[in-house]
């Protein structure tokens, strides 16, 4: 088994590099070639580049908790910002461009199947893929465990960073889609008539001028935590996944909606937030083990790049015939992809922040739906 420079279980050592290889991407972006290419690409590109050449783990428990922990803590941070009473004027059509892209990973779950049926358990694979790609990375673990998949460790393992590989280079893709010339012209006078051409960003709490103060750090902690707390609190009385992420957002956003005023005075909520996404985006590349994925195969990459290819194609095509945004399927194909944080997160990073609550919104839906869904597509499939 390889191993990396930095153990799995240097905590300093893994944060470090993920922190420096997220700082010199979000310096790039204002910076020569780095102006045509987003501070969170170059993240996850980055974060692929140290872990495929050895200096980082492709798994570590350290991961875990930025995905478990710091990522809800960072999202609390930015929807503190989110005047609630602005937001519901900006909820748009994202619901729809989701759910067609949920029947776009169905579409191409059956294709890539047809193709790939003599590989072995490509029904379980089917109904795998099929609820990653409608609900996100938590409903590929479920599902997994619902079909069996334990008993088959090297493949659940080849198929986890197959996932993480392709998912990653979709990312990429998905942050670059609204500026794609081609696409934008295709898209032009898309939206509905009298959209903006641009959302107007929804700036609840101005940040206040100045240095960041030692109360402001202790205030942005306490309170982040404080909600990310309660929100596991009130999860425990719902059953279903993805219920912290709903409670979570619900109180960030209560709070921001009824205590603007004295949230306005906190310095450095948003910088802190940010940062702690950008962590994020530059593990999801760390986790992604290109050779993990050539010790199953190839056939794995191939199989989902048919699945997302053509979930991207049908959400395209329908959303230009129903005159939705290119931004708008950007975001509920991530939300489809990667679950409500990720989508989050992309909107923030990219300032659509009228897209931010419908996407978690959306999300936590497909988190809800998703194992349904994957469990009876490998069922019907023959699993």
């Amino acid at each position: 088994m390889s191993t990396s420079l930095i153990p799995a279980d240097s905590v300093f050592g893994i944060v470090a590099v993920l922190a420096l290889v997220g700082g010199l991407a979000l310096w790039l972006e204002g910076r020569g070639i780095g102006r045509r290419i987003s501070g969170v690409v170059m993240g996850i590109l980055g974060g692929m580049l140290c872990s495929n050449l050895g200096l980082l783990p492709f798994a570590s428990p350290i991961y875990d908790f930025i995905w478990s922990q710091a990522l809800p803590f960072g999202l609390v941070l930015l929807l503190l910002h989110a005047d609630l009473r602005r937001i519901f004027r900006e909820t748009g059509r994202l619901l729809l461009a989701f759910l067609l892209g949920g029947i776009g990973t169905l579409i191409g779950a059956l294709v890539a199947f047809a193709l790939f049926r003599s590989f072995p358990h490509a029904a379980e694979l089917s109904g795998i893929f099929a609820a990653s790609y409608i609900g996100g990375s938590i409903n590929f673990l479920a599902t997994s465990r619902a079909l069996g998949m334990d008993a088959f460790p090297d493949l659940q393992a080849g198929a986890m960073a197959a996932d993480n590989l392709v998912m990653a280079g979709y990312f990429v893709l998905l942050f670059s889609l609204p500026e794609i010339p081609l696409l934008q012209r295709w898209f032009a006078g898309r939206s509905v008539a009298g959209a903006d051409a641009e959302p107007a960003p929804v700036d609840a709490c101005v940040e206040p001028s100045g240095a960041l103060r030692p109360v402001d750090l202790l205030a942005t902690l306490g309170l982040g935590a404080l909600i990310c707390l309660l929100g596991q609190k009130l999860a425990q009385l719902t059953p279903f996944a993805g219920a912290a992420i709903l409670w979570t957002t619900a109180l960030a956003v209560a709070t921001a909606t009824l205590a603007s005023q004295p949230l306005q005075a906190i310095r450095g909520l948003q910088p802190i937030g940010l940062g702690l996404m950008q962590l994020f985006f530059v593990m999801i590349g760390a986790a992604a083990s290109v050779p993990a994925v050539l010790r199953i195969g190839p056939v794995v990459v191939a199989f989902l790049a048919v699945l997302i290819l053509i979930h991207l194609l049908f959400l395209l095509v329908a959303g230009w015939l129903l005159r939705l945004d290119l931004r708008e399927i950007a975001a509920a194909s991530n939300a489809n992809c990667g679950g409500p944080t990720t989508a989050a997160a992309m909107a923030l990073t990219k300032g659509w922040h009228p897209l931010v609550v419908p996407l978690i919104l959306c999300g936590t839906f497909g988190y809800a739906i998703a194992n349904f869904i994957g469990i009876a597509l490998a069922g019907w499939l023959g699993a």
